[in-house]
């Protein structure tokens, strides 16, 4: 579970702190960094999964504008995992003429003693037992944790690693979601764009996890009945859905002739299934898009469900007022900016005496009282 995220320097954060909880609902005016917050996860974690340069990752229009002459970004990611804690640090410094965003420091440290450190183009490995074992030099152009092979006496920092492996973030995006599947990949896209092939891949490794999704989904849309991959040459598969009503036959449709809410549910309740209820930390940026009210509502109480039985996370980003209505009074938290400076989160706090349900407190501005 993710428990502390430190940003400096980033985008709109500066010194910027946040200790999210299990179950957290991101909210407030377009700007105030919600997605931006994400992104910078999404970043770091690009960079140590991918190996590409810092300079991809984190070019200079990333840096915070009204700073200049700070050209150091600071990242701290910490984590519960298995009663102990992680925590990693990225400082990203610019070096040069041009400047090129480089690695300073990186670390991961495990209650507090290291498991793994990079620093001035060194590194140095630790065993589980805390001690310093090999030291190689490393390209300080990338991320060196990327280069880190799992055995057998260095698990703590492999638990790490497919923990962050596994922080997942959805930004769904129907219009992208196409019906061919040339390969399996058990990693869906942010978008969702490669849904086919991430279904391809459950359809293999989960059946009876597909059953109880599809069974979901009977509930969710009417008339549904199944998805099927149907073969389309040797290695290419088209993802089918299937909707029939009794006493008629069944009728096929591709995923792209769906509707765009059709589409956003299929893809949220797989999110559901193959992520949340396998406790990951998940992060879905207005998931309510495209979907109406009657079933988002359902979807969201699956999903609360899954938090109280599942060692998983979850943080939605929405403005829509049945989720804000659901989960703001105990897990909302409010990003604001004050004449477009940093960004500050600050938990929801409802008004005393009021009759007004949290939605309509918040589109009053009296959430800031």
């Amino acid at each position: 579970m993710l428990t502390s995220v430190y940003i400096d320097n980033f985008a709109c954060f500066v010194n910027f702190e946040f200790q999210p909880a299990r179950k957290q609902l991101l909210y407030g005016a377009n700007g105030s960094g919600k997605t931006k917050f994400c992104r910078a996860i999404l970043s770091v974690q690009r960079l140590v999964l991918s190996g590409e340069k810092a300079e991809a990752v984190f070019p200079t229009f990333t840096l915070t504008r009204w700073q200049e002459g700070l050209p150091a970004q600071t990242f701290e990611i910490e984590a519960k995992l298995d009663e102990r804690i992680y925590r990693y640090r990225l400082v990203v410094e610019r070096w040069g003429t041009p400047p090129v965003a480089r690695v300073q420091e990186e670390s991961v440290a495990c209650e507090g003693k290291p498991i793994f450190a990079f620093q001035d183009g060194e590194v140095q490995l630790f065993d589980d037992q805390f001690e310093a074992k090999v030291k190689f030099p490393f390209d300080r152009g990338r991320s060196a944790l990327s280069t880190v092979v799992p055995g057998p006496d260095n698990q703590k920092l492999s638990r790490f690693l497919n923990w962050f492996t596994a922080l997942w973030f959805f930004q769904i995006d129907p219009f992208r979601m196409t019906n061919e599947a040339d390969t399996e990949t058990s990693t869906p896209t942010t978008n969702l764009s490669n849904f086919a092939s991430w279904y391809r891949h459950l359809a293999q490794d989960d059946p009876r996890g597909i059953g109880v999704f599809l069974d979901d989904l009977k509930e969710s849309l009417d008339s549904f009945s199944d998805l099927n991959l149907k073969a389309f040459s040797a290695n290419t598969r088209t993802l089918l859905s299937s909707f029939s009503k009794e006493g008629r036959p069944s009728l096929n449709f591709a995923l792209s002739e769906l509707s765009e809410g059709q589409r956003c549910l299929i893809g949220l309740y797989a999110i559901l299934h193959f992520a949340i209820k396998r406790g990951q930390t998940v992060f879905l940026d207005e998931p309510d898009n495209f979907v109406a009210l009657r079933e988002i509502q359902p979807w969201l109480t699956a999903v609360e469900e899954a938090l109280e039985e599942h060692s998983s996370q979850v943080f939605l980003i929405s403005h829509h007022p049945e989720i804000l209505n659901q989960w703001l009074p105990e897990s909302g938290v409010r990003f604001k900016r004050e004449n477009f400076g940093p960004a500050r989160v600050t938990p929801y706090r409802h008004p005393k005496d009021t009759p007004l349900l949290p939605a309509e407190v918040v589109a009053r501005g009296w959430d800031d009282e």
